[in-house]
C-alpha cells in the first residue's frame, strides 16, 4: 500500500528493536500466507482477528481493494507471491532501516528513462 500511496517501496521488518532499544519485535508470520494462518486457526480453535492493523480503522476498505488486486494478479501470474517475497526482501534485512526506497526531493533529479 505504501508504494501506492507514498511512492515508497517499505515494509515492517521481520525483526527489529525499537528506538528505546529495550524491546525486539520479531513477526514470525512475515512468510506465511494468510491464508494458511487462517486455516491453522480454525483446525486449530484459535480465534482470529479480523483487522487488527491500526491503519485498517482509518481506511479499512482500501486494504482489502489491495488484497483484491493482489489476487487477481496472482490468477494471471501464479508466480506474484514469491516474487514479492524476494523483492521485499532486502527490505526487510537486519542492516536496513526500512526507508531505503524513499521519495526523491524536488531538488533531486529524476533519471530519464527514455534517453
Amino acid at each position: 500500500m505504501s508504494l501506492f500511496h507514498n511512492g515508497l517501496l517499505q515494509t515492517m521488518k521481520a525483526a527489529y528493536t525499537v528506538e528505546e532499544g529495550d524491546l525486539r519485535v520479531i513477526r514470525p508470520f512475515v512468510y506465511v500466507r494468510e491464508v494458511h494462518l487462517r486455516s491453522f486457526a480454525d483446525s486449530a480453535h484459535l480465534p482470529v482477528i479480523t483487522e487488527n492493523c491500526p491503519a485498517c480503522f482509518e481506511a479499512p476498505k482500501e486494504r482489502h481493494r489491495v488484497k483484491q488486486l493482489l489476487a487477481s494478479q496472482e490468477v494471471l501470474y501464479p508466480r506474484l507471491f514469491p516474487s514479492l517475497q524476494t523483492a521485499l526482501r532486502p527490505l526487510m534485512a537486519r542492516d536496513r532501516t526500512g526507508m531505503e526506497s524513499r521519495k526523491k526531493s524536488p531538488t533531486e533529479t529524476p533519471v530519464d528513462t527514455d534517453a
